[in-house]
C-alpha cells in the first residue's frame, strides 16, 4: 500500500480515470474553510453519518491537539495585561529623630517621631504598560489564527483525498462490473463458436485486474479516512463516508481580486501587528524615563511638648530623560525589521498565489478538455469498437485497450479536479476570500451508472 504524499494528492495506477456526476450545488472548499474559522463548533459527541467538508473542519478546529495550548497562552497574556495595570504600592515610613543620644537628647523625652505615607504619580505609565501588554496579546491571537487557517486547510486536503478515493472506487467498481458483463458476452460467443477461447482468457484476466484495483482503492480509502479522523483526535473512524463530489464551476475568480486579499493573510497581519507592538514599547520606554513627582505626607509628634504637626513633601528626580535612548534606538531598528519582513512575506505570498492560480487555470483547461472533447470521443469510439468486435472487424485486444483508455481518462479527470480543489484550498488560505464563486463541492447521493 502506498504512503500519502504531501497534501495527499495520490495518483492511482493506470486503470481508469473518472465518472461524470450529476449533482446539485453545495458549499465550496474555500468557503468551508473561511466560514469554519469563525463558525460555532459542533459538539464533539454529535452522531456522524456522512460528513461534509464544513463538519470535518469544525471538528478539527474544535479538537485539534495543537490548538489546545492557545487557550492557556491567552489566559497567561490576559493575566499579564491585568497585572500591568497595577502600579507601585504606596510606602509608609516611620522616622525617629533626636532620640537615644546624649545630654538633653538621651532617651526619648525630646524625640520627634514622624509617621508618613508616600506615593508616585504614575497613571500615564500604567496606561502605557496596559497598552503594551494588550498589543502582545493581539499578536498571540493572530498566531492562533495562523494555526487555525493551517489546520482548516490541512483538514480540507485530507477530506478531498477521501472524496477522491470514493470517486475512484465508484469508477473502479463500475469498470469491474463492465468487465464482468463483457466476460459473460464473450463466454456466449465462445460457446457459439464465434470467438476464440483466447478472448475469454484475456477477458478473465481483465476482470481479475479490475478486482485487484477495487481492492487496492478500498485499502487506500480506509487509510485516508483514518487520517481524516485523526484531524480531530479520534483514534477510530466513526463515519461511513464523506458527502460531496469533485466538480468545478465554469468561471474562475479574477486574479486581481485574489491578490488584493493577500493583506488579509494572518502571516502579513502578524508582522504589521508586531510593528504596532514595537510602537507601544517605544512609547512605554519613553514614559518610563520621565521624571515623576513623588509626594509624601504624615504626622509628627514632639515628645517634649506632646504636640503634633502635619508634614508634607514633594520630590522630583533631576537629569534629562535620555536613559532609555539606546533601548528606543534598538526598538526602532526592530520595528524597521518587521516592516521589511512584512514586505518580504507579501512578496512571497503573492508569488505563491500566482503559481497556484496558474496551476488552477491549467486544471480548468484540462478539466474542460477532458469533459468536453476527450471523454465524449473516447466513449463514442468505445461503443463503435464494441459493435465492430461483435461483427468480427476488431480483435478483443483492440477493444480491451480502448476500455482501459476510457477508464484511465476518467481517473485522470478525478486527479485533475482534486488538484484544482487543493489549489483552491491553498488560495483560500493565502487570501481568506470567499471562493463560493469558483468552486463547488456538491453534496449528493450517488446514483450514477457507468457505461
Amino acid at each position: 500500500m502506498r504512503l500519502f504524499t504531501p497534501f495527499f494528492t495520490i495518483k492511482k495506477p493506470a486503470a481508469g480515470r473518472f465518472f461524470d456526476w450529476s449533482l446539485k450545488l453545495a458549499a465550496a472548499t474555500g468557503t468551508a474553510i473561511y466560514l469554519c474559522i469563525s463558525a460555532p463548533l459542533i459538539a464533539a459527541d454529535t452522531p456522524r453519518n456522512e460528513l461534509t467538508l464544513r463538519e470535518t473542519v469544525e471538528l478539527s478546529l474544535q479538537s485539534h491537539p495543537t490548538l489546545a495550548a492557545y487557550q492557556y497562552r491567552l489566559k497567561t497574556a490576559n493575566a499579564y495585561t491585568r497585572q500591568a495595570s497595577i502600579g507601585e504600592k504606596p510606602e509608609i515610613n516611620l522616622t525617629l529623630d533626636d532620640a537615644l543620644g546624649t545630654g538633653n537628647y538621651a532617651g526619648l523625652d525630646n524625640a520627634q517621631s514622624t509617621l508618613s505615607i508616600s506615593w508616585v504619580l504614575q497613571r500615564g505609565l500604567l496606561d502605557q504598560r496596559v497598552k503594551s501588554a494588550q498589543s502582545k496579546a493581539t499578536v498571540l491571537e493572530i498566531e492562533r489564527d495562523i494555526q487555525r487557517y493551517d489546520i482548516a486547510a490541512q483538514t480540507a486536503h485530507v477530506f478531498l483525498t477521501v472524496l477522491a478515493y470514493q470517486e475512484r472506487l465508484v469508477v473502479a467498481k463500475n469498470g469491474r462490473q463492465h468487465a464482468l458483463q463483457i466476460l459473460k458476452e464473450i463466454q456466449k460467443r465462445v460457446d457459439a463458436g464465434r470467438s476464440h477461447s483466447a478472448d475469454k482468457l484475456q477477458a478473465e484476466v481483465n476482470l481479475e485486474r479490475r478486482e485487484l484495483e477495487v481492492e487496492d482503492i478500498q485499502h487506500e480509502l480506509k487509510s485516508a479516512k483514518k487520517v481524516l479522523a485523526s484531524q480531530w483526535g479520534s483514534s477510530t473512524v466513526d463515519f461511513p463516508r464523506v458527502n460531496g463530489a469533485l466538480t468545478l464551476k465554469e468561471q474562475v475568480i479574477n486574479y486581481d481580486t485574489l491578490e488584493n486579499g493577500i493583506s488579509n493573510n494572518p502571516q502579513v497581519r502578524y508582522f504589521l501587528t508586531q510593528q504596532r507592538v514595537i510602537d507601544t514599547e517605544i512609547t512605554l520606554a519613553r514614559e518610563e524615563v520621565k521624571n515623576r513627582w513623588r509626594f509624601n505626607t504624615g504626622v509628627r509628634r514632639y515628645e517634649a511638648t506632646e504636640d503634633y504637626g502635619l508634614t508634607f513633601g514633594v520630590s522630583l528626580p533631576l537629569g534629562k530623560s535620555t536613559r532609555n535612548r539606546h533601548q528606543i534606538s534598538a526598538l526602532s531598528a526592530e520595528q524597521a525589521r518587521y516592516a521589511a519582513d512584512a514586505r518580504a512575506k507579501e512578496i512571497q505570498l503573492s508569488t505563491q498565489l500566482y503559481v497556484l492560480y496558474e496551476e488552477l487555470l491549467h486544471s480548468y483547461h484540462l478539466n474542460n478538455a477532458l469533459t468536453q472533447k476527450i471523454l465524449p470521443r473516447l466513449e463514442r469510439a468505445l461503443v463503435e469498437t464494441q459493435n465492430a468486435y461483435s461483427l468480427g472487424k476488431y480483435s478483443y485486444r483492440e477493444w480491451y485497450a480502448l476500455q482501459n483508455e476510457v477508464l484511465d481518462t476518467r481517473m485522470e479527470l478525478i486527479e485533475v479536479r482534486l488538484k484544482a480543489h487543493n489549489n483552491l484550498t491553498e488560495i483560500e488560505r493565502l487570501t481568506g476570500l470567499n471562493l463560493m464563486e469558483v468552486s463547488s463541492l456538491n453534496e449528493f447521493e450517488n446514483n450514477g451508472d457507468y457505461q
